[in-house]
C-alpha cells in the first residue's frame, strides 16, 4: 500500500486567491487591519504561520485565543470569498479528478490530504469544489508552523482512519511548492510537484522531488505508487 497525501491550493484547486481575501477581511473585521496578508508569505505555509506573523505585524498579540478567534472568522469570510466567482473565478485544476478517480480504483493506494489550511477551512475549499467527500482524512495546518510537521500527523490520521501505519518509504506527498517537496524530504517520503501553483517547474525541479509535471495530467498512476 502506498499513502499519497495531496496539497490543495495550487495542487488540488485554484480558489481565485479566495483564502487571502477572506482572510484579510477577518483581520479587518476584528482588528481594523486592511490588507493584513498582502506583505506576508503564504505559498506552502501553514495558516497557523499565516496567521502568527500577520497578527505580529498588525501588533496583536499573537496567542492562541487570537488565532482561534480569526480563524472562525476567517470561516466566516471565506464562503463568501469563494462565491464572488465572476469578480475572482476559482478551478479544479487540470487532471486531478481523473488522478483521484484511477487512485480510487486502486486496492493498493489510500489517498489523504496533507494541507497548511485550517481544516475547516480546507472543508469550505474543497466542498466549494465538490471534492471534500473525496478525502477521509488528512493532516492540516491548525496545530503546526512547521509544514514538516505534517506528514506525521497525515500517518497518525491514517491509522485512526482504520488503514495501516504507513512507513516513510511507502508515501508520496503531491505539491505545488518547494516546502511540500521539503516536507516529504524531512520524513523520508517522496515527492511529486506540479507547477499549478505560483512556483515554474524549473524552480520545483530544482528542490529533487521524484517527479516534476506541469499539470497532474502528466501523472501515470503507476509511477506514484511503491512497488
Amino acid at each position: 500500500m502506498t499513502l499519497v497525501l495531496f496539497d490543495i491550493d495550487g495542487t488540488l484547486i485554484s480558489s481565485g486567491r479566495a483564502g487571502v481575501r477572506g482572510m484579510n477581511r477577518s483581520f479587518e473585521r476584528l482588528f481594523g487591519v486592511p490588507g493584513a496578508l498582502d506583505s506576508v508569505t503564504l505559498a506552502g505555509r501553514t495558516d497557523r504561520a499565516i496567521v502568527t506573523e500577520a497578527l505580529t505585524r498588525a501588533g496583536q498579540p499573537a496567542d492562541e485565543d487570537s488565532i482561534l478567534r480569526l480563524r472562525d472568522a476567517y470561516c466566516q469570510d471565506l464562503p463568501v470569498a469563494l462565491a464572488d466567482s465572476h469578480a475572482h473565478p476559482g478551478a479544479i485544476l487540470p487532471g486531478v479528478v481523473p488522478l483521484l478517480d484511477a487512485l480510487d480504483a486502486r486496492t493498493d493506494a489510500v489517498v489523504g490530504l496533507l494541507t497548511g489550511n485550517f481544516a475547516s477551512g480546507a472543508a469550505i475549499k474543497l466542498g466549494h469544489f465538490g471534492l471534500w467527500e473525496r478525502f477521509t482524512f488528512g493532516a492540516f495546518g491548525d496545530h503546526h508552523e512547521d509544514r514538516r510537521a505534517l506528514v506525521a500527523m497525515a500517518v497518525d490520521a491514517a491509522a485512526a482512519a482504520g488503514h495501516p501505519r504507513f512507513e516513510s518509504a511507502r508515501i508520496v506527498v503531491i505539491g505545488d511548492t518547494p516546502l511540500d517537496v521539503d516536507c516529504a524530504h524531512a520524513y523520508g517520503a517522496r515527492a511529486v510537484a506540479v507547477a499549478t501553483g505560483p512556483y515554474p517547474h524549473a524552480v520545483l525541479a530544482a528542490t529533487g522531488p521524484a517527479h516534476t509535471v506541469n499539470t497532474l495530467e502528466e501523472l501515470v498512476v503507476d509511477s506514484l505508487l511503491v512497488v
